[in-house]
């Protein structure tokens, strides 16, 4: 194999693949990009056998081939050359050589033959959805799914499409974040669970172009989501999600408006010193239109004080200090909107006038808020 291509594109197409190179494996092939020549460009390929990620880049082949090499290392070999023409090379001992900027590496790799295939696909149902809309639900919902869970299926994000409408869910027990938006064209309805890691990385290849979209294909445990240049392959969850309409409270007895700006502000520095406590606590008092802000620790307290809108009866509630910080980092309105029942009951929370945006957080139980 030997091709020629330019550094930016080579560099981009890595930055692309090495997103699925697992961390740690018992099988040392999945620690190669695998290189393959397509025609008029070069095909990269990585897996850690749960996501795999395809790109291809336009190059000048010439000569035809296959082959894996180590992948961070021939990624940041590539990155420290400088931009222009490259070179690459692979003999028939599946040795690379990488020519650039006078610099010449050779780089040990291993026969293709052994790297797995793609997985197949059957029986599909194929959406289309707009990048930007499937970005903002997966950024939106990504943060709330569990990293670790003796439950497997809570490490993974609900993708659900019922109705015209197609909803988001990440949830660890402790909190939720939901987004509902519409999707006229999908007429079908069904769901898969999208492993959280997975989800990530499937966030951060999509665009901001409104006129750009994706395409998922969905078969068995697997499914399949086209980018252009770019495919990714991912291996779902299996199971039963929760049932998470049914963890949302029927109706509230106290419901408070704030502007998000000033309570922000407000939470991020009352969480300076509760991060310095044991408990990591920030508590709520709400009443007579007013919302007092209180964390302590071993070393102090702190005080905030807000007006807002309050209808219903006067409560103190105590969160988990991260929670509240998750929720004012990802909503982007001018005001919220909490719905409470009582210090122990779920807290939802939403964007003033969006509620197809939710946070639901579960209280903390306190001497303060019995």
């Amino acid at each position: 194999m030997r091709f020629k291509c330019t550094a930016s594109a080579l560099i981009d197409g890595l930055q692309i693949v090495v997103r699925a190179l697992p961390g740690r494996t018992t099988n040392p092939i999945l620690e190669g990009v695998m290189l393959e020549t397509d025609g008029d460009g070069v095909v990269l390929t990585s897996s850690d056998e749960r996501i795999t990620i395809v790109t291809r880049i336009e190059a000048q082949v010439a000569e035809p081939g296959r082959g894996v090499v180590p992948g961070k290392l021939f990624n940041e070999v590539v990155r420290r050359l400088s931009d222009g023409d490259i070179d690459i090379a692979m003999n028939e001992r599946f040795i690379f050589t990488v020519r650039g900027s006078g610099s010449r590496t050779n780089i040990a790799g291993q026969d293709a033959d052994l790297y797995p295939s793609l997985p197949v696909i059957d029986g599909e149902r194929e959406i289309t959805l707009p990048q930007d809309l499937l970005k903002d639900m997966i950024q939106k919902t990504e943060f709330a799914i569990a990293v670790e869970d003796m439950r497997e299926i809570l490490t993974g994000g609900l993708l659900e499409i019922q109705n015209g409408d197609i909803t988001m869910v990440g949830l660890d027990g402790f909190r939720m974040a939901l987004k509902r938006s519409k999707c006229a064209d999908v007429t079908e309805d069904f769901a898969a669970i999208i492993p959280g890691r997975a989800m990530g990385d499937i966030g951060k290849l999509l665009s901001d172009d409104p006129e750009a979209f994706a395409s998922l294909s969905f078969g068995g445990n697997k499914l399949h989501i086209r980018l252009g240049s770019t495919e990714i392959y991912v291996i779902l969850l299996e199971g039963s999600y929760v049932k998470y309409r049914q963890i949302l409270p029927a109706s509230f007895a106290t419901t408070v408006t704030v502007d998000l700006e000033p309570f922000r502000k407000s939470v991020d520095r009352a969480a300076l010193m509760a991060r310095e406590g044991n408990n990591n606590l920030l508590v709520l008092k709400i009443a007579a239109g007013e919302m007092a802000i209180e964390s302590r620790s071993e070393i102090g307290d702190v005080f905030e004080k807000l007006e807002v809108q309050q209808e219903g009866a006067d409560v103190n509630i105590a969160f988990n200090v991260k929670y509240l910080i998750d929720v004012v980092r990802y909503i982007d309105a001018e005001q919220i909107v909490l719905n409470l029942n009582n210090a122990i009951s779920p807290c939802v929370i939403h964007p003033a006038g969006d509620p197809d945006y939710i946070h639901l957080v579960l209280p903390v139980r306190t001497a303060v808020t019995r």
